[in-house]
């Protein structure tokens, strides 16, 4: 009794944290000034199909990009590998292992990666009067992000969880990297599949830095990254035990809602929903409202096995408007 009291208490001060921290951050809107973008990228194509708001519904390996308290509903040992042909024909691909380990906790090692591929070299004016600035060399870059997580299951309801990351960005022959974590929260109600969940995500150990203070335009304030607070909450619509509607045991219906707040845009929000059959087959669809473009989103999941081991296979399609919409691939293991 007093672990499920210490627990609780713990859960609402860091819920208390949270709310707080993301509403001082309203007041500082940093647009243009903020680096390391890709940490904003969705991972995991069922979060991204469910409109992202997924912050206080899916309970898998991928929550470590999300909302790090999430990761508690890994049994055993669960593999997770992403693809997305990104914006502009970059590349962008995630990996993530996690285990857990009874009466200890939930770890889980990512990592993922932004390729850039090879990028034309120009100058700021053409050469010998040319209007063509290109100089026939090319030049790269990319980023990267490894993080381990580890959560705990605090009580029957409560989850925390804590994420330790390692960040790089690099553009031609320019570097920058630093440290940050993420902070999350994941609380089940027990009332109608009724969750709540908060995460914090990108406190950074210093800002970025990629030219020397004396060219910098920033000077020695270098640029943020972007610090990304959530909070959702979902419910179950349809389900043989938990739903506020029961359809028999093949039908469950979820309902998931986010709020979400930047240090470099103003509030976001995100509407999803997911529909499974049986357990082997979802639907999923969600709308971001207050992005300037990827707005609807839908997708589908298979859930079967192989060789004795649990194989999921995701999907999902994100509409943009006036840039090419990237499909996304998630496959996950449960060995």
């Amino acid at each position: 009794m007093n672990n499920w009291k210490n627990g609780t208490r713990l859960g609402l001060f860091v819920l208390f944290l949270s709310f707080t921290v993301s509403v001082l951050g309203q007041d500082f809107n940093k647009g243009g000034r903020t680096a390391y973008q890709f940490t904003k990228i969705g991972v995991g194509a069922r979060q991204v199909a469910i409109g992202e708001a997924t912050t206080a519904l899916v309970k898998d390996v991928n929550g470590v990009f999300w909302n790090p308290a999430a990761i508690t509903g890994v049994e055993g040992l669960s593999v997770s590998v992403s693809y997305a042909n990104w914006l502009a024909d970059l590349n962008y691909s995630a990996a993530v292992v996690g285990y857990t380990w009874d009466g200890i906790g939930t770890f889980a090692l990512s990592a993922t990666t932004l390729d850039y591929g090879e990028l034309d070299e120009a100058m700021v004016t053409g050469q010998g009067g040319t209007s063509d600035a290109r100089t026939g060399n090319t030049f790269t870059g990319g980023d990267m992000m490894i993080g381990l997580t580890y959560s705990k299951r605090f009580t029957d309801k409560l989850s925390i969880g804590l994420t330790g990351k390692y960040l790089q960005e690099t553009l031609y022959k320019y570097t920058d990297n630093l440290y940050a974590f993420d902070i999350g929260t994941y609380y089940e109600t027990g009332v109608k599949g009724i969750t709540i969940g908060m995460s914090a995500q990108n406190f950074a150990t210093e800002s970025a830095q990629f030219l020397s203070e004396d060219l910098s335009d920033r000077g020695d304030q270098g640029y943020d990254i972007p610090l990304v607070f959530k909070v959702g909450t979902s419910v179950q619509l349809v389900g043989a035990s938990n739903g506020f509607v029961s359809l028999g045991n093949s039908n469950s219906l979820a309902l998931s809602f986010d709020a979400q707040n930047t240090n470099d845009y103003g509030e976001r929000y995100n509407l999803g929903t997911e529909y499974w059959f049986s357990d082997f087959v979802a639907l999923r669809a969600g709308y971001r409202f207050n992005y300037a473009d990827g707005n609807l989103t839908f997708g589908f999941g298979i859930n079967t096995e192989f060789a004795g081991k649990g194989v999921k296979i995701d999907y999902a399609f994100m509409n943009y408007k006036y840039l090419n919409a990237p499909h996304r691939f998630t496959v996950s293991f449960t060995l």
